[in-house]
């Protein structure tokens, strides 16, 4: 539980819509898809009860293992910083400064995705094996981490660390969250992914499928995206299964020391129509469809058991919805709580919060 003495300040109001600079690193061990340098965007504490206390938010934007795919990212900034806007909107845990628990004085880190590695990446020589490409998602993230301990407020001396994103950046959240909290030690660091707990993916066959947009995420996959991408993975977690495997949250959640909060739709619309080779028939789902979503929901019911446990001390937000990142102050809500509240409530009093809606699949109201 935080202590009372570094809650953050109410009272003190940062609009709604903070704006930070681009940062860029030149020379970072790191370096986007086309060899530019990676950078992030930061805006310092507003508050002086609030200044070593972090967010720290991971872009997301898909992913790609194939040459056509990840050549196809390099004329945009998700594969080169040469596209990177000047300025940053903060958004996430940026919501309502009103609200008695609230985050929006801390310090707040963004670093956009130029690697589609999901966070994993380090590959500093690119080769014929990569077509001349990097991959260094963790390379990126470290070389961030080493510019903020130089910052007047540096993040060593960090007391509260939030490492969230969504999508891809929710994914990565998870292979770098343990090595974040070794390295800042001192600090209670937690994970909070949106939309990033995945499993393999089993596609859909029935009648209209498609076929995948986004990196195979089959079983059988992994291996060579691992190799691919040369990715870092949790250190406990590749001491104990393969490590491509640990690429996945489904796969190292039992391995991850850190507390975290899991927010995921009960059936991911990104997911199953990028990955799984679900056809968009939304809302007139055919007969097969929904029979794939209820065994897809199924699987994110047992994949999500471990942290519904009562002996679990990570939290969880599970609408019955068919959205992907789309949580907001006006929905989904369980219980009258919105994915934020939930958040808040989890993280500041302690508060056991695992809400998982049991009324089937798409059958909650607020869902957008």
């Amino acid at each position: 539980m935080l202590s009372p003495l570094v809650l953050v300040l109410v009272n003190s109001v940062l609009p709604l819509s903070a704006s930070a600079p681009l940062t860029l690193l030149p020379s970072s061990k790191g370096r986007c898809m086309d060899g530019t340098p990676p950078g992030y965007y930061y805006a310092p504490a507003t508050a002086p009860a609030s200044t070593n206390n972090w967010i720290i938010e991971l872009e997301g934007g898909g992913d790609c293992a194939t040459q056509d795919s990840c050549e196809s990212k390099l004329k945009s900034p998700l594969g080169s910083s040469k596209f990177f806007p000047k300025t940053h909107d903060y958004g996430f845990f940026l919501q309502d400064v009103n609200k008695p628990l609230n985050f929006s004085t801390w310090n707040r880190v963004f670093i956009p995705y130029c690697s589609q590695d999901v966070w994993t990446g380090q590959v500093t020589q690119p080769s014929n094996d990569t077509w001349g490409i990097y991959f260094a998602g963790h390379l990126i993230f470290t070389d961030v981490l080493d510019q903020l301990e130089m910052e007047k407020n540096s993040i060593s001396t960090a007391k509260n660390i939030i490492l969230t994103g969504e999508s891809a950046g929710g994914i990565g959240t998870w292979p770098n969250l343990d090595y974040l909290a070794k390295r800042y030690s001192g600090a209670r660091t937690v994970g909070a992914p949106i939309a990033g707990f995945y499993f393999y993916a089993y596609p859909y066959t029935g009648p209209g499928h498609t076929s995948s947009k986004l990196a195979n995420f089959s079983k059988d996959a992994w291996p060579s995206h691992y190799k691919l991408w040369q990715s870092f993975v949790d250190e406990t977690c590749a001491q104990n299964i393969p490590p491509w495997d640990c690429i996945l949250s489904n796969n190292s959640y039992p391995y991850i020391d850190s507390e975290v909060f899991i927010t995921e739709s009960g059936v991911d619309q990104v997911v199953t129509l990028y990955h799984d080779w679900v056809p968009d028939q939304d809302p007139h789902w055919s007969s097969e469809v929904l029979a794939y979503f209820t065994e897809w929901h199924h699987n994110m019911t047992v994949g999500l058991t471990p942290a519904m446990s009562t002996s679990s001390k990570n939290g969880v937000f599970c609408p019955a919805c068919y959205i992907h990142t789309t949580f907001g102050l006006d929905g989904p809500t369980i219980n009258g709580l919105n994915y934020y509240d939930a958040f808040a409530q989890w993280f500041y009093t302690g508060t056991v919060t695992k809400l998982f809606d049991t009324c089937g699949i798409l059958c909650n109201p607020t869902c957008h």
